[in-house]
């Protein structure tokens, strides 16, 4: 089994051209031994349908049966010319020639010397040209196989002479058969290459059509198998080509959407520190707190260095929405103390007190003091990039009636709860909420997790860090 599989690739594998010899000499082979058998069938053939067809059948005329004997009989009232030029005995042995039919033919030659004497030529075979050009050239090249022959001697009034006897009648059988076996197999050798070369022609088309379907822009449908020739190699060589198109069409499309994202993002991410720089330098000109202006200063200067740090990691919001990203997560090893994020709560929880809400920040199960051994893993840039995201959505879409709750916990993990009610008139303003989609790829990014919870009209999500 294993051969004969080898065996079927190995002419799978071969070329156009080899294969097109092989067919040739193989089908030609086979439609001249065809021929040879059909053509050795003749006289069955022939006398089968002598038995069977009407015998005025003109293809089939048959000599008559006692011919021979009407011949010696009628040969003795004759005499035998001298010569071929004794105009008045070959004049006198006419009558004899009138027991041939149209089909037969009657020579007469000297017994002794051989010499021809005289003669009659068949009626039925002095057809008019061309035909009669085509038929004796055809006759010509069947002769040896169909001709009936007699010779004998047969005793006339002034001795024997040689009588040759040529049956033509089966001539006006053997022809017509002989072209139709020429064109059966003629017909046969071109319908078997015919047929190649149209199954060949028909993937050819085949091809056409897919190039002219990616052509149009349809990447999806796959190029059919073609063999393993030089047209099967070309059909699997095209769909590999539609196969990387389509995928070079989707990785772009992709890369455009990531890169809109990426602005999208990068827009939301500077615009959260923005304002709250804003706030702040809003705050020290109207003097509003004497006492907290170098606090505010301080902080205005670090959302400033945020916003450096932040142009400076452009890189890293490419990696955010790139479907690389998940490979590329920071290191376990990347720890942050449990006091940095509780100040970077601390710093969003006064400025939504600046900004008109109210906000309550618990340290559960523990004391403040307890944590600052404890480490998560994150990175800086990012965790504040999250609670930017998280704030500023708290911002835009929390009701300030509402106190804001924060909190954290430290279980086998870190968790970070923020929770508000949602404000009764919303606004349109970020209907895609890349803010929350840039959360959730940071928190994997940091190999954490964020888990999201509205009930009614309260929305909550909470963060963990993997310590």
């Amino acid at each position: 089994m294993i051969k004969w599989n080898a065996l079927s690739e190995r002419i799978a594998r071969t070329k156009i051209r080899t294969k097109l010899f092989l067919l040739i000499l193989i089908t030609g082979a086979l439609c001249l031994t065809l021929f040879r058998f059909l053509w050795h069938r003749k006289w069955s053939v022939y006398y089968f349908l002598a038995e069977n067809l009407p015998s005025e059948t003109l293809l089939l005329p048959m000599p008559d049966g006692d011919f021979f004997g009407k011949l010696r009989k009628e040969a003795l009232k004759y005499d035998i010319p001298d010569s071929e030029d004794d105009k008045e005995a070959v004049e006198a042995i006419q009558p004899l020639f009138s027991l041939a039919d149209e089909y037969t033919s009657i020579a007469i030659y000297g017994l002794e010397d051989g010499l021809y004497r005289t003669g009659c030529f068949p009626q039925a075979m002095l057809w008019s040209e061309p035909f009669n050009t085509f038929f004796q050239l055809t006759y010509r090249w069947i002769d040896e196989d169909v001709n009936q022959i007699y010779d004998m001697a047969i005793p006339f009034q002034n001795g024997y002479a040689q009588v040759m006897v040529y049956f033509y009648h089966s001539a006006f059988f053997f022809v017509p058969y002989a072209i139709f076996c020429l064109f059966v197999c003629v017909f046969l050798f071109l319908s078997v290459i015919l047929y190649f070369v149209g199954k060949k022609l028909k993937t050819i088309v085949r091809l056409e059509q897919a190039i002219l379907q990616m052509s149009s822009g349809d990447l999806s449908t796959p190029v059919k198998s073609a063999g393993l020739d030089e047209i099967g190699v070309l059909a699997m060589e095209l769909d590999r080509l539609r196969s990387a198109l389509s995928e070079n069409f989707r990785q772009e499309q992709e890369t455009h959407k990531s890169n809109q994202e990426l602005i999208a993002a990068l827009s939301h991410d500077l615009r959260t520190p923005l304002t709250i720089l804003k706030g702040y330098l809003e705050i020290l000109r109207l003097n509003r707190s004497p006492d907290m202006q170098t606090e505010y200063v301080v902080r205005c200067l670090q959302k400033a260095d945020d916003l450096k740090e932040m142009t400076d990691r452009m890189f890293e919001y490419a990696l955010v929405f790139d479907e690389a990203a998940d490979t590329l997560p920071i290191p376990p090893h990347a720890k942050l103390p449990v006091p940095f994020f509780l100040d970077s709560l601390r710093e969003h929880s006064d400025f939504l007190r600046l900004a008109g809400f109210s906000t309550e920040l618990r340290i559960l199960d523990m004391e403040e003091s307890d944590v600052s051994s404890v480490h998560a893993t994150a990175d800086e840039t990012m965790v504040k990039r999250v609670l930017n995201n998280l704030f500023s959505n708290i911002i835009k879409y929390a009701d300030k009636k509402e106190t804001v709750f924060l909190s954290v916990s430290v279980e086998e993990s870190l968790v970070i709860s923020i929770k508000n009610r949602i404000k009764k008139t919303r606004t349109t303003i970020e209907s895609t909420q890349i803010g929350l989609k840039s959360v959730q790829k940071m928190m994997e990014k940091m190999h954490g997790e964020m888990r999201l919870q509205k009930e009614c009209d309260h929305f909550r999500v909470e963060l963990r860090f993997f310590i």
